[in-house]
């Protein structure tokens, strides 16, 4: 018997540390709620050290134009995916992708605590940013045969052979994924804006903090600390009227403002005010019917999502 299914908007979710209600990740949060749906299940006892949720997502656009959702990731998350036009994992992506969602289909998955994905790969995940590894690498049971049959089950019983497959990796626990996961709401709060400072909450000393996050997650804390300024400054732009640039760059402790300028672009692919003139002219989206569920999909990938 698979937990009660959990159904809300995709942006509530893909990119939501547990302790947050926001929309982080999403570059234009409305827009997203507009256009996608997807469905989350809560991952069973054994598993919930190791899995954030299991998800399932799909998409009918024939005859519409395609849907992007352009994304950031804040917390450094592996995903577990299967679809008809491609599967694998998709390891923590450091800059923005957009996903597309075009014509029909669907993807089922498994999105991984930050860290967790460790107790299952065995190697450190040093260079595994921005990868997506091959499904069967890591699962050798997920051949073509049983993704074309996960495929051709009703949601609920696609996701229990994705529980099946990730079980039969007999994953034992890490005390070192909880620590991860502590390093990880230490910088979130607004508070802290180094390395310094999270190592100080952590009662360890910065290279044994930093260490850590490149063997567990494969990126640095750096990366994590400036998603979550970079975020917050688009979160204060979508909400703001008149964004006052000079305000956000000291606020976010921006040297200068131009610094944040040139962070925001090479992060989220454009420069805040173009961010904010995009917003202001997004074309009004079409809502699905209720009983829909559709997403992003394009970059293949997932979910963050």
């Amino acid at each position: 018997m698979l937990p009660p299914i959990l159904e809300t908007n995709m942006s509530d979710v893909l990119q939501k540390p547990a302790d947050r209600t926001d929309r982080d990740g999403h570059l234009d949060p409305a827009g997203f709620d507009q256009n996608v749906r997807f469905r989350i299940y809560p991952a069973p006892p054994e598993l919930a050290p190791f899995i954030y949720h299991f998800w399932t997502i799909a998409w009918e656009r024939t005859g519409l134009p395609p849907y992007v959702s352009e994304q950031v990731q804040r917390r450094p998350y592996v995903d577990v995916f299967i679809s008809e036009a491609e599967s694998g994992v998709q390891c923590t992506f450091r800059n923005r992708r957009d996903y597309v969602a075009a014509g029909k289909g669907r993807i089922i998955g498994a999105r991984f605590l930050p860290g967790a994905f460790h107790a299952f790969w065995h190697w450190s995940m040093t260079g595994l940013h921005d990868q997506r590894l091959e499904l069967e690498r890591v699962f050798p049971e997920a051949n073509e045969q049983f993704i074309k049959y996960v495929l051709s089950l009703e949601d609920e019983a696609a996701i229990a052979k994705m529980i099946e497959l990730i079980s039969t990796k007999h994953p034992v626990q890490d005390a070192n994924i909880e620590l991860v996961n502590k390093v990880i709401t230490i910088a979130e709060n607004k508070s802290v804006r180094t390395v310094k400072d999270v190592a100080k909450k952590m009662a360890k000393s910065e290279r044994w903090v930093q260490q850590l996050f490149q063997e567990y997650v494969g990126v640095g804390i750096k990366w994590l600390l400036q998603r979550n300024r970079l975020l917050e400054a688009a979160e204060y732009i979508r909400q703001s009227e008149s964004p006052n640039w000079v305000k956000i760059a000291y606020e976010l402790d921006y040297s200068s403002q131009q610094h944040f300028i040139s962070d925001f672009k090479r992060v989220l692919g454009k420069t805040p005010r173009q961010y904010k003139r995009e917003l202001n002219h997004t074309a009004p989206s079409i809502r699905l019917q209720k009983d829909e569920v559709q997403t992003k999909r394009g970059d293949s990938n997932p979910a963050n999502r």
